[in-house]
Formats: structure tokens, sequence, C-alpha cells
């Protein structure tokens, strides 16, 4: 990740993006009105630091039981998610928007003693390496460590084959042993145990080592892929996300009670999105001069929320005004 500067003015901020981004081929913003926060989605800001434990899986089925009526319009888990984010509910996505003032807003709208964060972000790159799978949904749907390692041991067999190991286990073993398995999938309590591996078998033909002898197979580690992160483009669902030109990213990772069960992939990490994330600095002393410049554009709290609540609150600030006593 990159990090930048740029003056006060959206001009300067133009200018900016066109030297540092010139060569994104698909450009997505998101602010954040305190530079120091992190790419962490609400869900994730949990645990002893945060004095709060979140239990995903169970406000998940629940708003799903409450509005059955959305069950029409919105399909699989990731919709479901847009539509509990866009009513206040922690979850395991970020907000980004196509459109460069929309971020800008949410970097300045806010907290105006902290310098603010317009992150630039091409997709491209990780739209092509990061897809959707078993590994990242299972976490939204699985509330305990005992239905998450049951479903790797018997549901993911069309992932993988009874040749891959869990912590070092064969999942053959652990299907067979029940005394094995039982470290994973208590029979009484729910389990204890750290997911530390999963190895999958790689079958290398014709290979050998330095010595000459065959290399038939090695078992890589995939664990990584739980802790993933997709940019996705959910159907505009809602005015909302029409009005903010919305677009979301996926994150992996998982807490069970409050504590981190599978690591957080960070979206600052090169590893994951490379020479495609910008950071750029928007320092607090311009934040009122950039709305205000915002609103002659159009962009302001009644343009990005259309819901009636947002109207009736622009209506009351148009006409109404102070008397002096």
């Amino acid at each position: 990740m990159r990090e930048v500067e740029a003056e006060g003015t959206l001009s300067s901020i133009t200018a900016c993006l066109n030297k540092e981004a010139g060569n994104f081929q698909t450009t997505w913003f998101r602010g954040q009105p305190n530079y120091e926060h992190k790419l962490i989605p609400s869900i994730f800001r949990q645990g002893s630091s945060f004095r709060v434990a979140y239990h995903e899986q169970k406000m998940f089925e629940e708003f799903k039981r409450r509005y059955p009526d959305q069950s029409d319009s919105h399909k699989n888990t990731y919709e479901w998610l847009t539509l509990m984010q866009h009513y206040g509910l922690p979850t395991r996505l970020l907000d980004w928007s196509s459109n460069l003032l929309v971020g800008l807003y949410f970097c300045c709208i806010n907290d105006p003693d902290n310098d603010g964060a317009l992150f630039i972000f091409d997709p491209t790159h990780m739209e092509d390496v990061y897809k959707f799978n078993d590994f990242l949904e299972m976490q939204v749907q699985e509330k305990s460590r005992n239905e998450f390692f049951n479903r790797i041991i018997y549901k993911l067999d069309h992932i993988l084959d009874g040749n891959c190991k869990l912590n070092g286990f064969s999942i053959q073993e652990l299907r067979s042993d029940l005394y094995k398995r039982s470290k994973f999938c208590g029979l009484s309590t729910d389990s204890t145990a750290s997911f530390d591996s999963l190895e999958l078998k790689i079958e290398l033909p014709n290979t050998q080592d330095p010595d000459g002898n065959l290399i038939p197979y090695v078992f890589s580690d995939i664990k990584r892929a739980f802790s993933n992160i997709v940019p996705f483009k959910a159907p505009h669902l809602n005015p909302r996300i029409r009005q903010q030109h919305g677009y979301f990213t996926f994150h992996g990772g998982m807490f069970i009670d409050g504590d981190e069960f599978i690591p957080v992939g960070e979206m600052e990490d090169e590893m994951y999105t490379g020479n495609s994330l910008i950071k750029l600095k928007i320092s607090k002393e311009h934040k009122n001069k950039l709305l205000k410049e915002l609103s002659y554009a159009g962009i302001k709290e009644a343009t990005l929320f259309p819901e009636i609540e947002y109207q009736a609150r622009e209506i009351k600030m148009l006409y109404s005004s102070e008397i002096n006593s």
C-alpha cells in the first residue's frame, strides 16, 4: 500500500489521482474519517480490546428469520450481508464506491479533530485471484468449532479429497477414528482445538528430488484461503447502494466467543493488494472546506441516503431558523 498526500481541494485530489492511480483499470474509493484506522470490517472489531463479542452466525440467522420477505430479492449469503450492512448490523463487508466524491464525503463528514483517509483501490487483480468459495461462506454459517471442523471433515468432498490433512491428521483418519475426531468435534461439549493447518495433497507427475528420487506428491497448506479478501459487485437491491455507487469487499477471518479463530486478512498487506491500494491523507483542516465543495456538486447526506428519515432531516434544516430572544 502506498501512502500519499494532496492539498485540500477537489482539483488537487484529482491531480493526485491522475498521477498515482492513472494506470488503474477500475477504481473504487472508501473514505474513513480517522487516518489511523485500518480497513477492518465491523464484525472483526471485537475481542477483549473492544470489550464485545459478536455471534455472527446467530445474528445472520436471526436477521433472515425476521425478514423472510427479503428472501425473494436476496438469494445468497453475500446479498443478505449487504442488507444487514445497510441496516447497521456488524458484518464482514467493507463498503466502497466507484464515485470519488462519495468516498471523499465519508472521509470528511465525521471526526473533525483527526486527519482522514481516502483509500483508492483497483479490484481487478483481486477479482481474478480470489473467488467466493465454501471456505469463506462457512465462516458466516458455522457458529462453533464443532460445526466448523465437522464441515471440513464431512461436507467438503467437492473441494477436498480424503487425503488432505487437518492439523496433521488425514481426513480419512478423522472419519474412521472416533477418539481423534473428538479432538475437533467434541461429543458433549464444543471443541477447544485451534485451526493450525489444512493441507491439500498436490500430485507431482515426473518430479524428482536432487538425488533423482521420484516425488509423487506434496502437501500444500491452504489455510490462508480462509483469510482471503474478495471484491464483489452486489446487485443494487436498495436505493442507498445505487445512490452511493456501492461495491463491497468480503473479508475472511473468524472469531468464536470473542477470540480470533481464523486470522483476519489485512487489506493493507501487499500480499493481498500488491500495488493496487493507495491511502491518501486528507488533513483535518481541509475537511469542512471539502464538504462545502462536495455540497456544490450535490454530494450531501440527503442525496447519499435516500431513505425518508434523511429527507425529513434535510427538510427540517431547510425550513427552520433560530429565533433570537
